[in-house]
């Protein structure tokens, strides 16, 4: 009986990953060299890939770091780590290396997700086809498309899904012993903290929504079962807090706890024409819609909200053919009210940032209270905008970010609607339906082939020649590790962590942009280099001498100056600086400094 189950639940799982190894198939070419999406973001994931089993078989927090940044360090948890997925592939990155792990991490991540989601929807739909619809407007969404150009820490989004059956057990259902259900929310929500704290916060902020949107749409019903679902949440918070205590005392009373907003506000949110016009990660994207795509403000990867026309035709039929039906009531407006957050504090249009505050799109829903949670969802639009501008630590969440829960409103509407149409008398509707979900397919389509990088690295980090380095010595990389250049730090990564450098993209504190490493004349220099700002540098006394400090405060055992653009010219200042010229090994010149 057992089996039979087992290999239900496999078989779409098994179609997930196949889709997903299809759509990264450029990666997978060669696995070893070539990376899902673009450098920058993705090489610092890399980094915190490998960084944990490197941490942890030589006795270090992996939660905190002096390797980048040196010496000051960061602390990884105001960072994009994922802390328990590097621990986890420790095996791996140990072995075959961070960039094969970096690629199986992206690949499983959009197959688990759509998985889990599949698994969610099933619940309430229960033909296992268009249950399996919807897990894949989830798992494959154009969020997922777009994230899953650098940003893991945003596609391991398998446990919402699953928060999602928690508190439909612990609010609706109680079918379990509260105890049962309260372990189980806690572990789920500390899971998530584990894997990437950004997700379990927008997790947290989607719960409490529906949870309100539930009291208003069955105020009776909650009323009547609140004494089980408040003893639940008492043993889940009990729950996440035992086993999210160290992670969050590492956050907030270690080394550098960050109470300030490291994101720029109302940049990164979802246009008007968002949910209609594709972007570049579609396949089917007219050059006129990507036109007025290219202008949204933000960047590729945050562009998020991309609906369809035809799936936001299916959705507002499902929604109100289907109106009757509680649990969707509960999906539209939760949805509706998702995707009008992701909006952000003000609208735009077009690319055009506009004075109109975003809260105008709740004007109309007083009118439709009857059949609506007008209040909540126009308290909601009135408050959280705000608070994502204004509250310390949810300052941080990306409005944009917000429509991978939506998505998964949408994923079950569309499988309610599909369901449904197979039992359908007509023949003639039934097909109109298959044609819909046809054109909702088509108009979803990722970008293929889907976007791949080179992650070659020299020689020189990942042979012997790294050996020259003593374990733990300070080197000094370029091109320089920052926001958005992160090749020092897949180099360090491949070399298995073996030096420390004065650089990296992380944030930490006293950085004056978030990812940028604290202000020196070395970043200043090296990064005018390297963009073409300082084409013609002048090594003067003064400037020499500030160079010779960094290296001499940071201690400095060795330079490195990579592949990089304008390397002749980084070459001639240090040759200059150090009164040597480098040596020529494993496709990098190094200078090899005294000790001391």
């Amino acid at each position: 009986m057992l089996r039979p189950r087992l290999l239900r639940a496999a078989l779409p799982l098994s179609a997930y990953l196949a889709l997903a190894v299809g759509l990264f198939a450029n990666a997978w070419r060669a696995p070893f060299a070539t990376i899902v999406g673009y450098p920058g973001d993705a090489f610092q994931s890399i980094w915190f890939l490998r960084w944990p089993g490197f941490a942890l078989t030589h006795g270090l927090n992996p939660l905190l770091s002096t390797y980048v940044n040196h010496p000051h360090g960061a602390n990884l948890m105001w960072n994009t780590a994922i802390p328990l997925v590097g621990v986890v592939l420790t095996p791996l990155t140990l072995t075959v290396g961070p960039v094969f792990a970096y690629n199986l991490v992206m690949t499983l991540a959009l197959a688990v997700s759509a998985w889990t989601a599949y698994l969610a929807i099933h619940r309430y739909v229960t033909t296992a086809p268009a249950a399996w619809l919807g897990g894949l407007v989830y798992g494959f969404s154009p969020y997922m498309m777009a994230q899953s150009l650098g940003h893991p820490h945003l596609t391991i989004a398998f446990v919402p899904p699953l928060i999602l059956l928690a508190l439909d057990s612990l609010v609706i259902r109680q079918n379990r012993p509260a105890l049962f259900i309260g372990i189980a929310a806690g572990a789920l929500a500390a899971l998530q903290l584990w894997i990437g704290e950004e997700l379990l916060a927008s997790s947290g902020l989607v719960a409490i929504l529906g949870l309100f949107i539930l009291m208003e749409l069955n105020p009776d019903r909650v009323r009547a079962q609140s004494r089980y679902a408040l003893r639940a949440l008492a043993i889940a918070s009990a729950t996440f807090t035992v086993l999210a205590a160290f992670p969050l005392a590492v956050q907030f009373f270690g080394p550098q706890p960050l109470l300030r907003s490291l994101q720029p506000h109302n940049l990164y949110a979802t246009d008007v024409l968002g949910f209609f016009v594709p972007t570049d990660m579609q396949q089917v994207a007219p050059e006129p819609a990507v036109g007025i795509s290219r202008h949204f403000t933000g960047n590729l990867s945050e562009w998020n909200g991309y609906l369809s026309l035809p799936l936001i035709g299916l959705l507002v039929f499902t929604a109100i053919r289907f109106w009757p039906l509680k649990v969707v009531r509960f999906a539209a407006s939760l949805g509706l009210l998702i995707a009008g957050l992701s909006l952000g504090f003000t609208l735009r249009f077009a690319g055009s940032l506009t004075a109109v505050a975003s809260v105008v799109v709740a004007l109309p829903l007083p009118a439709f209270r009857r059949v609506l949670p007008a209040r909540t969802m126009v308290l909601a639009l009135m408050v959280v905008p705000i608070a994502l501008i204004t509250v310390p630590v949810i300052d941080n969440l990306l409005p944009s970010r917000l429509m991978l829960y939506a998505d998964l409103m949408a994923g079950f509407l569309l499988a309610t609607f599909a369901q449904s149409a197979l039992h359908w008398p007509a023949v003639r509707a039934r097909g109109v339906a298959v044609c819909a979900i046809g054109l909702t397919a088509i108009a979803l389509i990722p970008r293929l082939p889907y976007p791949s990088s080179s992650a070659a690295t020299p020689s020189f980090f990942t042979s012997s020649s790294v050996r020259q380095i003593p374990e733990g010595a300070v080197v000094l990389v370029a091109p320089f590790a920052r926001i958005g250049s992160g090749d020092a730090m897949l180099w360090q990564a491949m070399a298995g962590d073996r030096f420390q450098m004065p650089e990296g993209g992380v944030i930490a504190d006293g950085n004056p942009y978030p990812a940028d490493p604290p202000p020196s004349t070395s970043l200043n220099v090296l990064r005018g280099i390297e963009t073409g700002t300082l084409p013609a540098l002048t090594l003067t006394e003064p400037l020499r001498q500030s160079l010779l400090n960094d290296l001499n405060r940071w201690h400095v055992r060795m330079v490195i100056v990579g592949p990089m653009a304008h390397q002749e010219l980084v070459l001639a200042l240090y040759s200059s600086v150090l009164g040597a010229t480098p040596s020529w090994q494993g496709g990098v010149y190094t200078w090899t400094l005294p000790d001391g």
